[in-house]
This record gives C-alpha cells, sequence and structure tokens, in this order.
C-alpha cells in the first residue's frame, strides 16, 4: 500500500505550500498596507 503513503504525502506537502503561500500573502498585505494605508 505505497498509494496511501504517497497520498498523505502529497497532503502534507500541499498544506505546507498553502502555509506558506498564505503567511507570504499576508506579509505581502502588510507590506502594501504600510507602504499605501488607504487605497482608492
Amino acid at each position: 500500500g505505497g498509494t496511501l503513503v504517497r497520498t498523505i504525502g502529497l497532503v502534507r506537502a500541499k498544506a505546507k505550500i498553502g502555509m506558506k503561500n498564505l503567511t507570504y500573502n499576508m506579509r505581502r498585505l502588510a507590506q502594501l498596507g504600510r507602504i499605501n494605508p488607504h487605497p482608492a
């Protein structure tokens, strides 16, 4: 049953990438907020 292990690994990798992406987006948003607090 190597398929199950591979699937779990894939889910974990996707979750890790998702968290990294979310963190990056949050930081980017904070940066943009500091530069331009009141966008049109």
